[in-house]
C-alpha cells in the first residue's frame, strides 16, 4: 500500500497513527515530493491527501481510509456494536468540532512572524477548541480509551490535540481525563513514529 500525505495535516496524521498502531507495511510518500503530485492528485476528486492506493483500489478520504483499515485489520474499532457508534461519532467530533477552532489557530500562525498574527482570530480559534473539550471529558471519563480499545478517536484526537500544543494551545487543568489521556497517547511507539518533523523541532 502506498499512502499520499501531508505530514501536518490532522487527517493524514491520524491515519498514519492507524498504521503505526496496526503495524501495516505502508510507504508514505510526500505530497509535495518531487514528480508526486502528477501521480495523486488525479487519483482524487478533492484534490487533497491523504489518499491511500491499495491492491483493492483507491480511497481518497480519511473517515473511509480509517474503515478500510479496520477492516484489513480486525482492530480499530471496538467489537460491541454501541461502542463502534460511539467511536464513529467521537472521530467525526474531533473533526467537526475540535478541528474548526484549531484550524483558526494555525492558519494565522502558521508561516507568519509572531507580530503579524491576527490575536482575535487566533482567540476565537482557542476559545472554541475550549468548548469542545467538556463533552471529551464527561465521554472519557477515567477510562484507558474513549471505548474498551484504541479506536477511531485515539487516532483523530491525539493528532488534534498534538497540532494544538504545537501551536501553544494547552489542554487546560480542569480537564485532567483528558490530560491524562493524551500524555498516554504520546507515550505509544505510534507517536513517535508518526508526528511530523515540525513537532520534533519544536520539543
Amino acid at each position: 500500500m502506498i499512502l499520499f500525505d501531508k505530514p501536518e495535516c490532522p487527517f493524514c496524521w491520524k491515519v498514519r497513527l492507524a498504521i503505526a498502531e496496526l503495524g501495516l507495511d505502508v510507504e508514505v510518500i510526500n505530497y509535495l515530493a518531487p514528480g508526486q503530485e502528477a501521480i495523486w492528485r488525479p487519483l482524487t476528486p478533492n484534490t487533497t491527501v491523504p489518499v491511500l492506493v491499495t491492491d483493492e483500489g483507491v480511497i481518497y478520504e480519511s473517515d473511509v481510509i480509517m474503515e478500510y483499515l479496520a477492516d484489513l485489520s480486525g482492530t480499530l474499532l471496538p467489537a460491541k456494536r454501541e461502542e463502534r457508534n460511539t467511536a464513529r461519532l467521537l472521530h467525526k467530533y474531533s473533526d467537526s468540532k475540535i478541528g474548526v477552532g484549531l484550524r483558526e489557530v494555525i492558519f494565522e500562525k502558521r508561516d507568519k512572524p509572531e507580530d503579524k498574527w491576527d490575536m482575535d482570530r487566533i482567540n476565537k480559534g482557542i476559545e472554541r477548541f475550549y468548548q469542545a473539550l467538556p463533552f471529551l471529558e464527561i465521554e472519557l471519563d477515567n477510562q484507558d480509551y474513549f471505548t474498551s480499545c484504541y479506536s477511531f478517536p485515539e487516532a483523530a484526537i491525539t493528532a488534534r490535540f498534538a497540532l494544538a500544543e504545537a501551536y501553544g494551545v494547552e489542554i487546560p487543568v480542569e480537564f485532567p481525563n483528558l490530560k491524562s489521556w493524551f500524555a498516554r497517547m504520546k507515550a505509544r511507539p505510534s507517536f513517535e513514529q508518526t508526528q511530523p518533523f515540525l513537532l520534533r523541532l519544536n520539543r
